[in-house]
């Protein structure tokens, strides 16, 4: 080899070397730069929701513990998205937003979790006109979010003379919204429970949050259900219990 080919050969990482520097320094100007960025975003929000909070302190010192809560809490929140912990993340926002009412990431980083947990666990049930109360099989937890989604139709077979059908008081549904054929859901910890059970509308696309632990049963309300055509799929979403 010639003694220039040697000689630029030694000489390239040397020469090279400051490239490098200059990129490495690069990167880590731009990653201070993004940090910065993200902590005049953060304080702009604070600000913002104090002056829309007026709960919110307006000592400068206790306003900076909340900032730096705030801080480590967005850091734990981040942890346990990431691990998928969507229940421990929910907890994180919310207690957030207990503190700063007002603060945007608090608020849409909860909203995320909810629809996280909405998904995680799904049921598809079948529900036929002709029958009471049936088991969807979906498990709900209190507290946790459901989405519900309705597919198919039936058909109301009712066989009356002039004078009409009296609804009994007993039976009458206290949520206006439910007619003759509405489907309706109950949660209960055993069928026994669903004579006293309160059953509320389940309306495709709808999202609720489950007021306590127990089965979610379905059905068409009828005062008898058994001359009734047809059936309807339901797709229910949310974090069930094992």
């Amino acid at each position: 080899m010639k003694p220039t080919v040697l000689i630029a050969a030694f000489l390239c990482p040397l020469a090279c070397f400051p490239v490098v520097v200059r990129g490495q320094n690069a990167n880590l100007r731009r990653l201070q730069q993004q940090q910065k960025e993200m902590q005049r975003k953060m304080e702009q929000q604070m600000r913002d929701a104090a002056a829309a909070q007026p709960d919110l302190p307006s000592d400068p010192q206790l306003l900076s513990l909340h900032k730096e809560f705030i801080m480590k809490a967005e850091k734990l929140a981040a942890e346990y998205e990431r691990k998928k912990q969507y229940d421990k993340a929910r907890e994180v926002f919310e207690a957030m937003t207990r503190l700063v009412p007002k603060y945007q990431d608090a608020e849409s980083g909860l909203q995320r979790m909810l629809k996280a947990q909405s998904l995680q666990d799904r049921k598809l049930a079948e529900v036929q006109a002709a029958e009471g109360w049936q088991d969807s099989g979906a498990m709900l937890v209190k507290g946790m979010p459901v989405h519900v989604e309705v597919k198919g139709t039936w058909r109301v077979v009712v066989e009356t003379g002039p004078e009409g059908v009296q609804i009994p008081d007993a039976i009458k549904p206290r949520d206006p919204r439910i007619k003759l054929g509405t489907l309706i859901g109950a949660v209960v910890g055993s069928p026994t429970e669903l004579e006293k059970a309160k059953p509320f509308v389940i309306k495709s696309g709808d999202d609720f949050v489950a007021e306590e632990n127990g089965r979610l049963f379905l059905r068409m309300f009828d005062l008898d259900p058994s001359d009734n055509q047809g059936k309807v799929y339901v797709l229910i979403q949310s974090t069930f219990a094992n």
